[in-house]
């Protein structure tokens, strides 16, 4: 009588570092939106999915919306965990995001994403417009409350410095009665915003709006004014100011003045930049 064969188990389907295939691993994940996450404006991959395609996303990420908007978002690495940060403000203050919503992500390769938002009901967000939603690269942000900003943006940094105190100065004597003026904190260069004065932004913008920058050239830089909650009083220059700051060089310390010369059609400011080391001391 022969023996009984013995059954072999098949490893069909299987890759040789013990993966499923592609086509059959989940390509979706939720989150909560928590108030830390709202704090922090960081938002965690589950480990799994981090597992499983972590070696193929990029520290750039498109985040899409069925409204046709497509928005950059910053991936930061560290160990076995992957978080959207850089970037990921912008995309909740335009979907009206907040702690109770929840997000589902489906996968599409390549480091995209679509994003499916459902409100604090349990039901499917209504999108707003896509229209005016611009592909803009990241940028670093964090919240300060309005104490915060006038302590720190309307005075001369803590410093010692004879030529940051003289640029401070220099400023405050040269600033037209339209104007305002910052003192470049290093949240500002950082993180890439600057703080609208209440009373200059009531009077000069509107929420939402965007405006022109210009310095003693003829080249101008389209910024967007916005406020970080519909209920804040508070605005800030962002999307844009990165560029700003980026092709004219600015450091903490550096003293900005700005001046609204035209409301029509769109607004435009002169920028005029008291650089600290100009009023350096030898």
């Amino acid at each position: 009588m022969a023996p009984k064969s013995k059954t072999r188990r098949s490893r069909v389907g299987l890759n040789r570092d013990n993966h499923r295939p592609s086509k059959s691993r989940p390509s979706h994940f939720f989150k909560i939106i928590l108030p830390s996450t709202m704090r922090d404006l960081k938002l965690s991959i589950p480990p799994k999915f981090v597992k499983d395609f972590g070696d193929e996303i990029s520290t750039l990420a498109t985040l899409s919306v069925s409204c046709g908007g497509t928005w950059k978002v910053g991936l930061l690495k560290a160990e076995k965990n992957i978080w959207f940060c850089d970037g990921l403000e912008d995309f909740f203050e335009y979907h009206s995001i907040s702690a109770g919503h929840l997000l589902v992500f489906r996968y599409e390769g390549h480091s995209n994403f679509h994003v499916t938002i459902f409100d604090k009901t349990a039901t499917e967000t209504q999108y707003p417009s896509s229209k005016n939603v611009i592909l803009e690269e990241p940028e670093d942000v964090v919240e300060l409350d309005e104490s915060e900003m006038s302590r720190q943006d309307m005075q001369p940094p803590n410093t010692s410095s004879k030529g940051r105190e003289r640029a401070f100065q220099a400023a405050k004597m040269s600033m037209p009665k339209s104007a305002f003026m910052t003192v470049l904190q290093p949240y500002n260069i950082r993180f890439k915003y600057v703080y609208v004065p209440k009373g200059f932004a009531n009077k000069h913008v509107a929420w939402n709006q965007f405006v022109n920058l210009q310095t003693s050239g003829k080249k101008q830089w389209r910024v967007r004014c916005y406020s970080h909650t519909s209920t804040s009083s508070a605005m800030r220059l962002g999307m844009g100011w990165a560029a700003f700051s980026r092709d004219n060089c600015l450091e903490e310390g550096d003293v900005c003045v700005f001046e609204v010369i035209k409301t029509s059609p769109t607004i435009l400011m002169r920028v005029s930049i008291f650089r600290v080391q100009d009023y350096a001391v030898n």
